[in-house]
């Protein structure tokens, strides 16, 4: 384990949110960023994600019918700004959305920390993985019309070093798309209730963002014209999952669009999209 400042704006104050187990959220006094302190170190990440997909036949095939309605969601909200290109997507598992996106005549390259889940991807659908995490990779500036990162961005250890090299890779004009939990406000309500849970899935998840946190570290970066949506819900396989997720999916697209975009229910998974300025 090791001990870190805030990711975001390097604060060494912070005071204890939540925990799970023997792992601790904490949240930065200097800005109210949430994060993991102490943390695993990066030896033991990359062994653990080598575990983290799921691992049988049955299971991939629930995880991709889990994702489906959330990566067609982001292809949509992807083709309205750019219709075709050349896209990375990191993190990418066994490779369900680049295998979308290729079926709707893009350019797909993907990453993937865990060596199963790049070599699946690869042999099933015959797209580019490269099995290593994003900080092993190194493309060429302006490689890139679009970058996405599904659930990716809470489990890295240095988020803007992340959006950093997403901002140097795309080229201007060019987009970043990232879905991402919002686990904070219901952990907040779960503790007042003094219910236990483990929503914050530690130690794999690092930080917990917000859409206001999230716009702020884009900002810092670069990035601008940068849009919060609902984007969309994931179905899990059992039943109570899928009741849950549909009930505060539909919820949450409800009032998002009654509201005209103003209202994004707490604690539902976000999507951020936000383009690099054309030059």
């Amino acid at each position: 384990m090791e001990w870190i400042s805030c990711p975001l704006c390097s604060g060494k104050e912070a005071k204890r949110s939540h925990q799970e187990g023997t792992y601790i959220m904490v949240r930065c006094l200097q800005c109210g960023f949430l994060y993991q302190n102490p943390r695993p170190s990066e030896k033991e990440r990359l062994k653990s994600y080598q575990h983290y997909l799921p691992q049988g036949a049955d299971e991939i095939e629930a995880w991709g019918r889990m994702m489906a309605p959330v990566f067609k969601k982001g292809a949509d909200l992807i083709e309205r700004y750019i219709p075709r290109g050349r896209l990375l997507d990191v993190g990418t598992g066994y490779g369900f959305f680049l295998a979308l996106m290729q079926t709707r005549g893009w350019e797909v390259i993907g990453l993937e920390a865990s060596l199963r889940g790049a070599h699946y991807g690869q042999k099933r659908w015959g797209i580019r993985i490269l099995p290593q995490p994003w900080e092993r990779a190194s493309f060429p500036e302006r490689a890139f019309d679009v970058v996405t990162a599904f659930y990716v961005i809470e489990h890295l250890p240095d988020p803007l070093a992340f959006l950093r090299e997403v901002h140097r890779i795309v080229r201007p004009g060019g987009m970043l798309l990232l879905r991402y939990p919002h686990t904070t406000p219901i952990k907040d309500i779960l503790s007042f209730m003094r219910l236990n849970n483990n929503l914050y899935h530690l130690p794999f998840h690092l930080c917990d963002f917000s859409p206001t946190s999230m716009h702020r570290a884009l900002e810092k970066v670069g990035f601008t014209k940068i849009e919060t949506v609902v984007g969309g819900f994931t179905t899990p396989s059992s039943l109570a999952g899928q009741l849950s997720g549909i009930t505060f999916g539909n919820l949450a697209e409800m009032l998002y669009h009654l509201s005209g975009g103003r209202i994004m229910l707490p604690g539902v998974s976000k999507t951020t999209i936000a383009r690099k300025v054309e030059q």
